[in-house]
Parts: C-alpha cells; structure tokens; sequence
C-alpha cells in the first residue's frame, strides 16, 4: 500500500514541476554536461648530457586523476633515431597540473648508453594557442615544444 502510495506522489510531483516550467533547460545557454578540454600539439628533441640527439627513447604524457590516483595515457611516441625528434597530439580533460611528460628507455644500449627514466612537468606557461576555444567546456588548441634532456643511469 505504502509503495502504490508513494508512487503517486511521484507522478504528481512530476506532472506539477512539469506544469510550473521547471526543467534542465535554459533558454540562454543549453544544459551542458562534460568536462573542460583542450587539445595539445608536443614535440620537442630527446638530448644526452652532452647535446647529443638520443633517438629510441619512449616519450608518453600521462593524465593522473587527483582523487582516485588513476593513470591515463594520453599519447606515446618514440624519438627519432638520429635526430632525437619527438611529436604528438593529445586531448587532456583534467588539470594541466597533473599532466606529465614519463620518459623511459626502453632499448637500453641501443641507442648508446642506458639513460635513466624520468618525470617531467609540461611547460604549460610557454604554450602558444593555435585554436580559440568555444568559451565554454573547450579551452582550444595548443602548441608546446619541450626539449628532453637525458641522464645515464
């Protein structure tokens, strides 16, 4: 008796918020419901101590979530052999603060010597915007070049 009773009331308080107008609608900006985002161009060149391009050196971002300490990938890339040039695109959804640049070895002597893995802060105060964002959830699209430099392990 109690549930049928209580069921009622709820389809009479839905028909009586229906009929004063009140909804998720706003007529001068639409219900939105996401997260802030940019996207991000980096690239930069992977270095040795000495200047010396190191190419074959894993470059990855890493988003961490602050509450929950959960790891996201963003975007991996490899250096190039030679020139030690790394590119890559990515969408970050959280605070930049927690946005990383991890740096590993993952071919060892291959690429003349065995350099020590590393976390790196993104140089987010050097950005250059290449998009305007939409004033809302988007912040536009950004450009970063960070060069790494590398230390033996």
């Amino acid at each position: 008796m109690k549930i049928r009773f209580f069921k009622w009331c709820n389809v009479l308080l839905t028909a009586m918020l229906a009929v004063l107008g009140y909804s998720c609608k706003n007529d001068d900006y639409p219900a939105e419901y996401g997260a802030p985002s940019a996207d991000y161009q980096l690239s930069g060149v992977v270095t040795d101590e000495a200047g010396n391009p190191v190419g074959g050196i894993l470059v990855s971002v890493e988003e961490t979530d602050y509450y929950n300490d959960y790891r996201d990938y963003l975007a991996s890339k490899k250096s190039m052999l030679g020139t030690g040039e790394y590119w890559m695109s990515y969408t970050s959804y959280g605070n930049s603060d927690l946005t990383k640049i991890i740096v590993q070895d993952v071919d060892g002597e291959a690429n003349g010597g065995e350099f020590a893995n590393d976390t790196i802060d993104i140089d987010y105060d050097n950005a250059v915007k290449i998009k305007d964002g939409d004033g809302h959830w988007y912040h536009g699209a950004w450009k970063i070049t960070q060069n790494i430099k590398l230390k033996k392990k």
